[in-house]
């Protein structure tokens, strides 16, 4: 881009923004900079949310109700809204279908403790004094402990950049809100199957910082973006047909209409 496209003024970073732009920055700007909607729904987007109710609809049961057949019975309600047009094939649908009700099943376990969860699919803002901005993060389970309180988060998928980035998140943002950071974060991909699981110390809390100020300006340069390599990032976009040509013509099709983040 030429040196007087405007710098992006970023008021809030949500998880969501810095996922999209994890992903793929020209994605990100299409959709949030530009906010070119896409009516476009893709299946990773249509499985999240079903991750999503599922989860927040489990832990809504009494502790009782909370069993494998009750979370099989949600599944089910759940995927029937799900078009098989949003999949490549009826294989990918039957094969991401059963890969994360597998992993619900094996993750998902009735809660111990009696009293409600901390948070349960709820979204907080704090702002960050160190970021100039405000930090919006959405918390699908937060349990009690001993001393402390876990996070649990649930994926569809995640690569190692995208396990970062929510750590660094929940801890920055715990940090400020809570005065305290959770004992343990647990990031859950559902597609692999896979549990990371993360500790935090102090010492965490100012690689955070740092992490997140250099997120918010690579956000605030649009024309330092570059194309995801991923080629099923870009089977699953609605804005291919834009990116066709590579960076100049991402250059040269991008004007934004205002200098603000979504």
């Amino acid at each position: 881009m030429t040196s007087s496209h405007p710098v992006i003024s970023v008021k809030t970073m949500t998880d969501y923004h810095l996922e999209s732009f994890l992903r793929c920055p020209y994605k990100f700007y299409y959709q949030h900079i530009l906010s070119i909607n896409s009516n476009q729904v893709k299946w990773r987007q249509a499985v999240q949310l079903i991750i999503n109710q599922v989860v927040q609809r489990f832990y809504q049961l009494p502790p009782n109700a909370q069993h494998k057949l009750n979370l099989l019975k949600l599944i089910d309600r759940s995927w029937k809204n799900v078009s098989l047009q949003l999949f490549e094939s009826k294989v990918d649908y039957y094969m991401i279908l059963a890969k994360t009700t597998d992993h619900l099943l094996q993750f998902l376990s009735p809660r111990q403790e009696q009293k409600p969860p901390l948070f349960l699919k709820q979204k907080l803002n704090t702002y960050i004094e160190e970021l100039e901005t405000q930090l919006s993060l959405t918390f699908e389970l937060a349990e009690w402990s001993t001393h402390s309180f876990t996070v649990k988060k649930f994926l569809v998928e995640a690569d190692e950049e995208m396990i970062q980035l929510y750590n660094h998140l929940m801890v920055v943002f715990s940090s400020e809100a809570f005065g305290k950071l959770p004992d343990r974060i647990e990031i859950i991909t559902l597609l692999e199957g896979e549990k990371y699981t993360f500790s935090p110390t102090m010492n965490n809390v100012t690689q955070g910082i740092m992490y997140l100020k250099d997120m918010k300006n690579l956000l605030q340069h649009p024309n330092d973006y570059s194309k995801t390599n991923s080629l099923t990032e870009c089977r699953s976009c609605s804005f291919t047909h834009k990116c066709k040509g590579g960076q100049n013509n991402f250059i040269e099709n991008t004007r934004p209409n205002n200098e603000f983040l979504h």
